[in-house]
């Protein structure tokens, strides 16, 4: 049975609903704290090129070091950097899955296997990771195609007039079409993991072929499922963070019974290790940010006793399930983007993808029936 699509808006509106699944959450919330670790290691490894004490920063920042560096090293610089890029790429890898789930879905197998979508994820790296570079390759062709029209004002006498009258055309002509690529590469973020899931062959050009098209020829319709998801995702991932709580308060409080204050103690000493006061974790918990309408939790940050090993393993696992919010709320962005994806395929290309065959699907083999002798009927 494939999945009953009806190939508008309301396919959208029941995103958040299709990426409340236990599987794409807890893929999701892995990738996304495999981001965290390759931003952490890049960014140590910037601070300790930069030569500052990576004990201070540590104790400053943790495992959770976002702010705004500057560096005075080249190679400081393009670790950092490195350590931005390799961290996106590692979401989208995990949007990727998640958007596999949903395809695979849409095409009629809605059991895939966490296992069989990380193997299919891992195997379709190169695709997402080269459709990015193509497009970063083509901006820095373009950007040095314009480099080279600026050296042309350097010529004596005649510089400045060549530059004026290829001023509009090529000039303004090829500005519009590099800020155009470089929008499709910011949006590429969440758009390319759905089409490279949609896609059965795994070609790059392909995948940036749909992405450009996707963008060029239903603008405004892809534009109104993205806004809706983003808002769709804040306020499911609000209500997923207040169970969430109230999930992690009923298990301290019914525990306390049998263990005493000495479970409290741990929950509340594991739980003073992580930045509960910050801004970040307080926009979670609320509904938007400037809404004073949600939860406090920073409480819990006022832990007592001794640090010991049991805590660090309580603080690690505080912080899973913390990070399953934000885990559910890419799942609602990618479920939502591979879901708007098939249905502008539809619109523009007049294709369904619901009509293909599953990919991770096996159709049980059946044997032929057996045709009866006719004399069985006269026994």
């Amino acid at each position: 049975m494939q999945f009953p699509l009806n190939y508008n808006y309301r396919d959208i509106l029941t995103a958040p609903a299709g990426a409340l699944a236990a599987k794409r959450i807890l893929v999701m919330t892995l990738f996304l704290c495999g981001a965290l670790a390759l931003y952490d290691i890049f960014t140590y490894l910037a601070i300790l090129v930069e030569g500052e004490s990576i004990r201070i920063f540590g104790s400053v920042y943790g495992f959770f070091p976002f702010d705004t560096f500057y560096f005075t090293h080249a190679v400081s610089s393009v670790l950092y950097w490195a350590g931005m890029v390799v961290s996106v790429l590692a979401v989208m890898m995990g949007m990727f899955a998640v958007a596999a789930f949903e395809i695979e879905s849409i095409r009629g197998h809605r059991f895939l296997r966490m296992r069989d979508a990380i193997k299919f994820t891992r195997s379709r790296f190169k695709q997402i990771f080269l459709s990015l570079l193509s497009i970063v390759s083509f901006l820095l062709l373009i950007l040095l195609l314009v480099f080279i029209y600026g050296l042309i004002g350097r010529i004596p006498f005649i510089g400045e007039w060549i530059y004026s009258i290829f001023f509009v055309i090529p000039g303004f002509i090829v500005g519009i079409f590099t800020v155009f690529i470089f929008a499709v590469l910011l949006v590429s973020v969440i758009l390319l993991p759905a089409v490279a899931a949609a896609d059965r062959n795994g070609e790059t050009f392909d995948s940036i072929l749909e992405t450009f098209s996707t963008i060029i020829r239903q603008p405004i319709r892809w534009v109104l499922f993205t806004a809706y998801s983003g808002v769709a995702a804040k306020v499911c991932g609000f209500v997923y963070a207040y169970f969430v709580y109230r999930a992690v308060q009923f298990l301290v409080w019914g525990s306390s019974f049998a263990g005493g204050d000495k479970i409290s103690e741990l929950v509340k000493t594991g739980a003073s290790q992580l930045p509960l006061r910050s801004g970040f974790v307080h926009y979670t918990f609320n509904l938007f940010a400037g809404v004073n309408w949600g939860v406090d939790i920073g409480g819990w940050a006022w832990g007592y006793g001794a640090y010991g090993p049991a805590s660090y393993l309580m603080a690690f696992m505080l912080f899973l399930i913390f990070a399953s919010i934000y885990g559910y709320m890419l799942c609602v962005i990618a479920t939502a983007q591979a879901r708007a994806f098939v249905i502008i395929r539809c619109l523009k290309d007049n294709y369904k993808i619901s009509d293909e065959k599953p990919l991770f699907l096996k159709e049980e083999h059946i044997n032929p029936k057996i045709d009866e002798p006719a004399d069985k009927e006269n026994s």
